[in-house]
C-alpha cells in the first residue's frame, strides 16, 4: 500500500525516519539490482528498501535477523495505516449486498457462456468482505480505472478488471441481460485490443485473449474467469490482494498505477511469454465441466476418474454420502481440491436436483456435460412384480435421468453455448431379460428421452446420447447386491460363475469393465463426438440381441 501511494517516498521517510530506502519503479533487471546496490553504499544504516510498486526487501547478517526486520517493517507499516487510514477508502458505500439465486445463476451461465465462445472457461467467485466494500463503494469505477498495480498481477488478472452494472439493474433488465453483458465484453474486448496496439513494439508476442480475467458487480461480487480452476482461483486471490493495496492507499493518500505503456512492458514480456511456450498442450477437456449421477460407483467414479485426467472439472453425485465422499478425497489426492466438487443428491427429489445443479454453477461457472448414471437394479417375474417395485424402477432409472437432465438442458440454454448429455443405459433398453421386467422397461424409456432431447436440443447445439452397458460385475455396487443372485437364479446358474456366464455369452468373450464403459462416455463428452446426436454405443462384448440394426 505504502509503495503504490503517489507521495510514496515521502511517506516511507515520515515511517521509518531514514532507516528504509526508497527507488522509483524500474522492471525488474540487472540494472534494478545496481541501483538497489548503490543506494545501500550511500546509505549503511538502512535496514530495507522500499521499490515503488514492487513492495520491500529486506536483508541481516543471519536469516534470523532478516527475518525479525521484516516483520519489524510490515508491522510499522500495518501501525501506519491502522493510525491514519480514513473510514471509507474507497468513498461511501453506495450499495448493498443482494441475494436473487435464480437470477445470479442465469447471470453466471451467460457471461460464462459469452466468454466460452472461443476457449472454454471456468469461474471463481469471491463474495469476500474487501470484495463486496470495493464493488459496493462510490469510487469503484475511478479506482478500478487506475489498474492493479503490481507487476505479478497483469499475466493473472489483467491491468483492468471488467465493472458491470449493479445486480439491481442487471434484474431490472434481465430480458436485455444477454445484450447488455455481450455490449460489456464487447467493449472491453476492443479498448483491450487498442491498448495492445498503441504499446506494441516489433518484437511483442502477439494479442493474446483480449476478454477480462476480473469482472465487478455492484451488491455482488467478483467472479475471475480462467482456463482451468486453479488459475481462477489465484487471478480472485491475486486481485483480492490488489483491492487491500487499493485500500491503503487511497485510505491515507491517491493510489496509483503503472503507466500503460510499463504495465504492457510487463505484461508482453518475452521472458513471460518464453514460460507461457513451454506450456504443456491443453487436454481435450479442459474448461469444460461435467456433472455426474451415480458418481461414487463403478461406472460413475471410473468415468469421473477419466474426464478428470483430461483436464475436467468434476461434480459428484451420489445418495450415498459416505461413498461419495469417499471418492471426492480419492480424487482430491489424485487430481487436487480445485477440480473436484460434490454433493449429495438424490436423483428423484426435484429440489435436491435444483440445488445440486445451482451449486455446480456457483462452483465452476456452468455445466457442459450430464453423465445420467444413477441407477439400480431388481428382478421379479411379471405376475410378481409389485406397483411398488415398479414405481421404484420408474422414479429412479426414469424420473431421476428426466429431472436432471431437464434442469441441466435450462441451464446449457441460457449459457447458449451447446452441451453434451449422455444417458446410460443397459442391454435391457434393446432386448428385455426374462424377469425384469420393471427394470427394462425404465431403462428403455431413456432411449427416446435422449432421442426427443436430440430433436430439440440441435437448435442449442445440445447433444444427447445413449451408452448400453452390459454385465459389468467388477466394481459395481448393483452387482454387490441381490442382483447377481437373481440373474444367477435366472439363468440356472451358480452365483460363483455369473461373471464367466456373461463374459462367455458375448461374441469377443471378454469381461466388461466401468473403465470400458467411461471410455464410452468420454468419447460422447470430447469434441470426437462433435458431430454425433441421438445416437447409441453398446459396450457389452458383442451381444448379439442388443445389435441395434
Amino acid at each position: 500500500a505504502l509503495a503504490t501511494m503517489n507521495n510514496g517516498r515521502e511517506v516511507i521517510n515520515k515511517v521509518y525516519q531514514g532507516k528504509v530506502g526508497w527507488l522509483n519503479w524500474q522492471r525488474p533487471g540487472f540494472d534494478l539490482g545496481l541501483k538497489m546496490e548503490n543506494l545501500i553504499e550511500k546509505n549503511k544504516d538502512i535496514i530495507g528498501i522500499v521499490l515503488g510498486h514492487h513492495g520491500l526487501f529486506t536483508w541481516g547478517d543471519t536469516s534470523k535477523e532478516c527475518y525479525s526486520n521484516s516483520i519489524q517493517l510490515i508491522k510499522r507499516a500495518q501501525t501506519y495505516l491502522n493510525s491514519s487510514i480514513k473510514k471509507y477508502s474507497f468513498g461511501k458505500p453506495i450499495y448493498k449486498k443482494k441475494t436473487q439465486p435464480n437470477f445470479e445463476e442465469k447471470l453466471i451461465t451467460t457471461i460464462r457462456g459469452l466468454l466460452s465462445k472461443e476457449n472454454s472457461k471456468i469461474l471463481h467467485l469471491d463474495k469476500s468482505e474487501i470484495t463486496l466494500e470495493f464493488v459496493n463503494s462510490q469510487n469503484l469505477k475511478k479506482v478500478a480505472a487506475v489498474g492493479t498495480s503490481c507487476p505479478d498481477h497483469f499475466l493473472r488478472t489483467k491491468r483492468l478488471p471488467m465493472v458491470l452494472p449493479s445486480l439491481s439493474e442487471l434484474i431490472k433488465n434481465e430480458t436485455k441481460i444477454t445484450k447488455i453483458i455481450e455490449e460489456n465484453l464487447t467493449k472491453y474486448k476492443n479498448a483491450y485490443a487498442k491498448y495492445y496496439m498503441r504499446n506494441k513494439s516489433k518484437g511483442s508476442p502477439n494479442l493474446r485473449d483480449p476478454y477480462p480475467v476480473i469482472i465487478l458487480i455492484p451488491e455482488y461480487g467478483m467472479m475471475s474467469f480462467a482456463k482451468n480452476k486453479s488459475t481462477a482461483r489465484v487471478s480472485s486471490e491475486f486481485f483480492c490482494n490488489a483491492m487491500n493495496v487499493m485500500k491503503g492507499a487511497e485510505g491515507i493518500s491517491k493510489y496509483t498505477g503503472l503507466t500503460e505503456k510499463e504495465a504492457f512492458r510487463i505484461e508482453y514480456w518475452e521472458l513471460e511469454e518464453a514460460k507461457l511456450k513451454r506450456m504443456p498442450p491443453e487436454k481435450e477437456l479442459a474448461g469444460k465441466v461435467a456433472l455426474i449421477t451415480g458418481a461414487a460407483g463403478g461406472i460413475g467414479s471410473a468415468t469421473a476418474s477419466k474426464f478428470l485426467s483430461e483436464g475436467c472439472c468434476v461434480v459428484l453425485t451420489d445418495i450415498d454420502t459416505l461413498a461419495l465422499e469417499a471418492k471426492k478425497e480419492e480424487f482430491i489426492k489424485k487430481f487436487g481440491k480445485d477440480v473436484v466438487h460434490s454433493i449429495a443428491m438424490n436423483v428423484t427429489s426435484e429440489k435436491e436436483v435444483k440445488k445440486a445443479v445451482s451449486s455446480s454453477i456457483n462452483t465452476f461457472g456452468g455445466i457442459d456435460i450430464l453423465v445420467a448414471n444413477a441407477g439400480f437394479s431388481s428382478a421379479a417375474l411379471f405376475e410378481n412384480t409389485s406397483s411398488k417395485l415398479w414405481d421404484k424402477n420408474m422414479d429412479i432409472l426414469s424420473k431421476g435421468s428426466f429431472l436432471i437432465s431437464r434442469e441441466i438442458y435450462q441451464k446449457m440454454i441460457e449459457q447458449n453455448n451447446g452441451g453434451s448429455i449422455i444417458f446410460i443405459a443397459s442391454k435391457n433398453s434393446l432386448n428385455a431379460s426374462k424377469g425384469a421386467s420393471a427394470y427394462s422397461v425404465a431403462k428403455s424409456s431413456l432411449l427416446h428421452l435422449s432421442r426427443s432431447i436430440a430433436l430439440e436440443g440441435a437448435n442449442y447445439k445440445i447433444r444427447s446420447n445413449v451408452i448400453n452397458p452390459d454385465a459389468v460385475i467388477q466394481g459395481s455396487k448393483i452387482w454387490q447386491g441381490e442382483w447377481k443372485k437373481q440373474r444367477a437364479a435366472s439363468n440356472k446358474i451358480s452365483i460363483n460363475n455369473v461373471e464367466d456366464f456373461y463374459k462367455n455369452r458375448s461374441l469377443l468373450k471378454v469381461s466388461i469393465l466401468p473403465q470400458d464403459i467411461a471410455e464410452g462416455i468420454y468419447f460422447f463428452a470430447s469434441s470426437k463426438s462433435q458431430k454425433s446426436t441421438g445416437n447409441i454405443i453398446n459396450i457389452d462384448g458383442g451381444n448379439i440381441t442388443s445389435f441395434t440394426r
